[in-house]
Order: C-alpha cells, then sequence, then structure tokens
C-alpha cells in the first residue's frame, strides 16, 4: 500500500480526520466524550494558523486517495526555559493500514514540524490499553525515532464526565491542547 503524507490545508481534510477519529474513538475511546465537530474546529485552528506556530495536523492517505491516518499536534511554550514543546494529540492509524508506513510518515511529519520550530522536547503518547500487542508495536516504532519512554501519567475523570467505567484503563490522556491556537 503506497501512502501519502498531507498537511492539513482545507476543510476537506477537517472532514477526512473526523472520519478516521470515528474509527479510532470506537476502537479506543478510553470511555471519553468525542464529538467529531470538536476536530473540525482545531482544523480550523492549524490553517488559520499559516506559520502553524500553535497547531498542526497530518493525514495519510492510501494509493485510492482514502485517508487511514492522522496526527494532530499542539505547541506549547515551555515553564522551565524559552523553548516549546510539541506534544501529540490525536495519533490514529486504521487497522488495515498499520502495516504500511502511514504511522512512521505521520511521526515522520511531525518530528520535523517539531525540529523546524525548534522545540526542546517532543511528547507523544498511547492513550489505549486493549491490545498489548499494539501498544509495543508503537512504542518500537517511536523508539526506532528515537524516542523512549519516560514517565507515568496519571489520570482522574472528574465527576459527570464519566460514560463508563475506566477505573482498569491505563491511559495516558492529558489535558492539554488546541486552546493554545487560541492565544
Amino acid at each position: 500500500m503506497k501512502i501519502t503524507v498531507r498537511q492539513v490545508e482545507t476543510p476537506r481534510d477537517s472532514v477526512d480526520i473526523e472520519d478516521v477519529a470515528t474509527h479510532a474513538s470506537n476502537e479506543h475511546g478510553c470511555g471519553r466524550e468525542f464529538d467529531p465537530r470538536a476536530i473540525g474546529r482545531h482544523v480550523f485552528y492549524a490553517v488559520k494558523d499559516p506559520e502553524r506556530k500553535h497547531i498542526n495536523g497530518w493525514v495519510a492517505y492510501d494509493t485510492d486517495n482514502k485517508p487511514v491516518g492522522y496526527l494532530v499536534a499542539t505547541m506549547r511554550e515551555s515553564m522551565y526555559s524559552f523553548r516549546s514543546y510539541a506534544i501529540q494529540e490525536m495519533w490514529y492509524v486504521l487497522p488495515h493500514a498499520r502495516k504500511s508506513l502511514a504511522g512512521l510518515m505521520l511521526l515522520h511529519a511531525f518530528d520535523k514540524w517539531a525540529t523546524e520550530r525548534n522545540a526542546e522536547r517532543i511528547y507523544m503518547q498511547v492513550e489505549h490499553d486493549q491490545d498489548d500487542k499494539l501498544i509495543e508495536r508503537v512504542f518500537r516504532l517511536m523508539e526506532s525515532m528515537g524516542y523512549r519512554k519516560q514517565g507515568y501519567i496519571g489520570v482522574k475523570v472528574l465527576d459527570g464526565n464519566k460514560e463508563k467505567d475506566t477505573s482498569h484503563d491505563r491511559t495516558a490522556h492529558r489535558a492539554v491542547g488546541a486552546e493554545q491556537a487560541q492565544h
């Protein structure tokens, strides 16, 4: 399967990410609220920021120009230096495309964007824990590009926001994101 990766540029890219993100939510939603319209809003923020200072996204397409994956990331100022951190917010590849280079190509585009913006660090995460083999493949992919596991992240789902019991979930979700695009 031949894969191409493009930076988000148009409302159509938003629709493509929304479609693939719906699959991601169905597969690994981790009990989190999901509204595809929120994705459209964040893609709008990226397109509105032509220099992509705060948010960017990429979509992977197969040979038939069908979306098979995406990665959306934000840039945050460091509290420790005058540099920034690049943070992967959403990253997903459809199951049938996971043996292709889609995940690697998306990660490479993100890495390049962060490097060009002189980021001090790049933070990646795996937000699900249902498939240990998939998690290990994802971490091997990240390690092949120089990433390493570091630290622990605790998650607390606040009252009123619980869709299902997540007490067993090792999800590494954090509340950072595209609000940076509003500043």
